[in-house]
């Protein structure tokens, strides 16, 4: 019975050993050198790309250049590599100048002029009247740039993003047209109108002019934006800009500006022109949260006021997602005034809370000199670009 033992076990030897030196042989030829192989075999196991959201299974290196992935947990796996494009929404790939992945040109190396936020001059008066005013805006696709270094493929109302800021009294009539010289219908919606939206609001075919009349019956700042479907696309490829209608009794005398925080949700190869994800708009995620449509100008550039001055800031949030914590470090508002009306006002406010869509004034004094910086207090916002500088000199 011993013998009969030692002879199988012997067998069993014979047989296993043989077979670990040749699967070990061929795992070596076919796979390279492992972690502790003095070659460095090249042809080691990577991660596969994720596709759609899943982790393909992984694959051999065969490029002949050492793996660069970077060390995963299970649980991260799916997620290890986004998608470099992003996506459009359904339908949206239907849509001239929008598809799912839109081809990327290269970027305009011009250098940025800051947008003047100065608040403008009175829209011209008809001739013979004193409150019909005339407004004309075109449409146009335009690359824009959005932060240093950054170009952005918008839509627009008058070449920039924001658009031109519309200045008017309480009781004008805007006698107004809209050209669009762009590739795809476009339209306009003013907050600061009364009027039926299925026909004054409809769209403009490329090409195409429309026009129609509003009366400003209520003071304030408003905004206008197209009205497009899918207005979201529309607004986050930069057709958004401010109205701001002086009070039938004048305000008193002050240093006014007015500032459009809104946001950018791009993708593209860097150094190309960045076109707009709209998954990223989906899911409310901004690369880019700026003042007067680029990253950081009035940091800069900043603002200029004098010590002692009387400050007014018309601030409108164009959204198209985000909520807007307006505040200026350093001082309180005296005067604040939702939506601009003088019947909304509200005194000693350190931060004012505005909605997408919606708007403030505020007023405040400075006593000192000094730079005192404007944000909205959602501070990831501040990171991605809305911050400014308002310089007070004696």
């Amino acid at each position: 019975m011993l013998d009969t033992d030692r002879h199988f076990r012997l067998l069993l030897t014979l047989i296993i050993v043989p077979s670990v030196i040749i699967l070990t042989a061929y795992s070596v030829i076919a796979f390279g050198g492992s972690r502790g192989d003095p070659a460095g075999g090249t042809n080691k196991v990577v991660v596969a790309p994720n596709v759609g959201g899943v982790a393909l299974a992984p694959q051999p290196n065969l490029s002949g250049q050492p793996a660069t992935a970077p060390a995963l947990g299970v649980g991260n796996l799916a997620k290890a590599q986004p998608a470099a494009q992003g996506t459009a929404m359904p339908g949206m790939a239907a849509m001239p100048g929008m598809s799912a992945q839109a081809t990327a040109q290269p970027a305009p190396a011009a250098p940025h002029t800051p947008y003047d936020a100065a608040l403008p001059a009175l829209l011209p008066l008809v001739p013979g009247t004193t409150n019909v005013r005339t407004l004309a805006l075109t449409t146009s696709d335009e690359v824009v740039q959005i932060a240093d270094g950054v170009s952005f493929q918008a839509w627009t109302f008058g070449g920039t993003a924001p658009g031109p800021v519309v200045h008017v009294k309480q009781g004008d009539t805007v006698k107004f047209i809209l050209t669009n010289k762009g590739t795809m219908p476009h339209s306009i919606d003013f907050h600061a109108a009364q009027v039926p939206p299925n026909l004054d609001y409809a769209d403009v075919k490329p090409g195409a002019s429309e026009s129609f009349d509003w009366t400003a019956d209520y003071p304030g700042v408003f905004m206008y934006h197209c009205g497009s479907p899918l207005v979201i696309a529309h607004m986050a490829s930069g057709m958004y800009g401010a109205v701001v209608v002086d009070p039938a009794t004048p305000l008193p005398a002050a240093r006014e500006y007015v500032i459009v925080q809104s946001e950018f949700y791009t993708t593209g190869k860097p150094g190309d022109v960045q076109q707009v994800d709209m998954d990223k708009v989906q899911n409310g995620s901004p690369d880019y949260v700026v003042f007067n449509g680029y990253a950081n100008q009035y940091k800069d550039a900043p603002l200029t006021a004098k010590a002692g001055e009387l400050v007014r800031f018309y601030i409108v949030n164009a959204g198209p997602n985000n909520f807007s914590a307006f505040h200026v470090v350093g001082t309180i508002f005296a005067n604040t005034y939702a939506d601009g009306n003088t019947a909304n006002v509200q005194h000693g406010n350190q931060t004012v809370t505005i909605p997408p869509g919606g708007a403030y004034m505020v007023e405040f004094t400075i006593p000192n000199p000094g730079s005192y910086a404007f944000v909205t207090h959602s501070f990831s916002a501040v990171a991605k670009g809305a911050v400014g500088v308002l310089k007070v000199t004696p």
